[in-house]
């Protein structure tokens, strides 16, 4: 009884081995990767420098000239959540990271995000918006492009909107629905006032 449990037991390693390693060779440079667990478009480059956890039904997007990279330890990204890299965006994402499910991050310049930071459910963090006022209007598609940049042991609550020109400083917490422009100190709860 002993060895056919051991040899379950086994069999289910290897399995997660093999998971592992589709999942690295997906971020360390395919092309176009599909699986039901994720979609990698990748025209641009990736630097993953520690283990990228990668659920099903995530989307991560890399144009050409566009840049991401992952710190050490591990960087958890949840499903549902969509991730694009513009062509010459940079985005960084730090140390031990966890994106919930269904969060959206859209980079056409700089977004970075610092160790130990944790994202809550359907968080949208973007570096653009739409300029209405340039010539064609929104059909134009033209942007104003900034930066945000996150620090480090950052808790960004539920459904929270981070805006670009946007730096948030460590240890910060982001109150779930907040929506959020400008600077946040470092240490302070930002709760949206109702």
């Amino acid at each position: 009884w002993q060895k056919i449990m051991y040899g379950v037991w086994s069999f289910g390693m290897i399995i997660n081995k093999i998971f592992c390693y589709i999942d690295s060779l997906a971020v360390r440079g395919a092309v176009l990767f599909r699986l039901a667990r994720i979609k990698l478009v990748s025209e641009g480059r990736i630097n993953n420098r520690g283990r990228l956890r990668i659920r099903k039904n995530v989307s991560i997007e890399i144009r050409r000239g566009g840049y991401m990279e992952t710190g050490a330890g591990i960087v958890t990204v949840n499903q549902g959540t969509r991730i694009v890299v513009e062509s010459d965006g940079n985005l960084k994402i730090g140390d031990d990271v966890g994106i919930n499910s269904n969060c959206y991050i859209a980079v056409h310049n700089e977004v970075s995000i610092g160790n130990n930071t944790i994202f809550g459910p359907g968080v949208v963090v973007v570096d653009q918006d739409h300029d209405h006022r340039a010539a064609g209007g929104l059909k134009a598609e033209k942007y104003k492009i900034g930066s945000v940049i996150i620090g480090n042991n950052v808790w960004i609550g539920a459904n929270a909107v981070i805006l670009r020109d946007t730096v948030i400083g460590d240890d910060a917490v982001i109150g779930a629905g907040c929506i959020v422009k400008g600077n946040v100190a470092s240490g302070t709860v930002y709760v949206g006032k109702r």
